[in-house]
């Protein structure tokens, strides 16, 4: 009965400083990301401030995922300062109550919070994000083609000069673009690029080393249209930069990334950004965790003895540590130096283990 009622309070005690941190957080990433998208887009088009602001709103559950780990952090440090402070883990562990029996419910609850994290905010913020790119490139009068995918652009490097390539969307399955323009410059002396040949089609599908364009029609400065049917134009685009270009590992779901992965994994293009995602989003429990012990091994030193808003101090850093060294995984784990696994999962394994392991030092010896 008194280990239930123990729980129900810090569990208790645990919303109210994650309710505080989020509160806090919140605030601060949308201030700031409204100041980004007034600068953004309100200087360059006539914007309302609700509009800007309903872009912001957008992309809000994507900013919280990010944030997600900080908000246990602080939240936890809050919670558990706060007690200290009072003199309440003094009473708790006057009473015979261990750290673990203490910290039960605010790790169940990190990871529970993890789990929907993954599986339920990370599907929202995807949805937000694409919600967000349409209504921005509406604003921004970006012409598409209504029941069409996002147009296409693409730029390369050629031996005379560069070649353009607009189309109206992408059909990432089969590597084909519909409706693709190619505009093909030439570079002068002093670098000036002038426009040489246009070439419209239907489609283009990317092959090994050249575009397949059907129903192409050439236009030559000063000359009439000429129709040239079938055609191929050497290309040093490869199939992945177009996959990549099609799916940004932020803008797919957690439900959508295996099958999206198994999919590319077929077509024999690489999946190490999206494997890192992924195991990202599994990790996210552990990551949650890891924060929550951080924060404990920060607080659980006794008011009476001093040094406590140090210890807290230092669990804030150590929490930034945590974040920084994720990212330098995550950088190894994209270019493929890591394996995915190894790169999303040793960071908050790793931060666990040095937590715990100081938890269990001061409190058994």
């Amino acid at each position: 009965m008194t280990g239930g009622r123990l729980n129900r309070y810090m569990l208790t005690q645990t919303l109210s400083g994650l309710g505080l941190a989020l509160l806090t957080i919140t605030t601060v990433i949308v201030l700031v990301d409204f100041v980004e998208q007034s600068r953004a887009i309100g200087t360059r088009v006539d914007v309302s401030t609700l509009d800007l602001l309903g872009l912001t709103l957008l992309k809000t559950p994507l900013l919280l995922e990010t944030t997600l780990p900080f908000i246990f952090l602080f939240g936890i440090l809050t919670s558990l300062f706060r007690l200290n402070r009072r003199s309440e883990l003094i009473v708790m562990r006057a009473s015979g109550m261990s750290a673990w029996r203490i910290l039960t419910a605010p790790m169940l609850f990190a990871v529970v919070a993890g789990v929907i994290g993954a599986t339920a905010l990370n599907p929202l913020a995807a949805a937000g994000n694409a919600e967000f790119q349409r209504r921005r490139d509406a604003l921004m009068n970006v012409r598409q083609t209504p029941g069409v995918e996002e147009p296409v652009w693409l730029r390369e490097t050629t031996a005379d000069g560069f070649t353009v390539i607009s189309a109206m969307a992408l059909e990432e399955n089969r590597q084909e673009v519909r409706r693709p323009t190619f505009y093909h410059f030439s570079l002068s002396n002093d670098g000036v690029p002038s426009l040489e040949r246009r070439i419209d089609g239907a489609t283009a599908q990317l092959m090994d080393g050249f575009w397949e364009v059907s129903d192409a029609i050439e236009r030559l400065p000063n000359e009439s249209a000429l129709e040239l049917g079938m055609i191929t134009l050497p290309t040093q685009i490869n199939r992945q930069a177009l996959f990549e270009r099609a799916r940004s590992p932020q803008g797919v779901s957690f439900w959508d990334l295996p099958g999206l992965i198994a999919t590319a994994r077929d077509a024999g293009l690489a999946t190490a950004r999206y494997e890192l995602r992924w195991h990202g989003l599994l990790a996210l429990p552990l990551t949650l965790l890891a924060a929550t012990l951080i924060a404990a091994a920060a607080t659980l030193r006794l008011h009476r003895l001093g040094g406590a808003a140090a210890f807290a101090l230092v669990g804030g850093l150590a929490g930034f540590v945590m974040f920084f060294f994720q990212e330098v995984l995550s950088s190894f784990g994209a270019t493929g130096a890591l394996p995915p696994l190894t790169a999303a999962w040793a960071a908050p394994a790793i931060t666990a283990l040095m937590a715990l392991t100081y938890i269990a030092s001061t409190e058994d010896g």
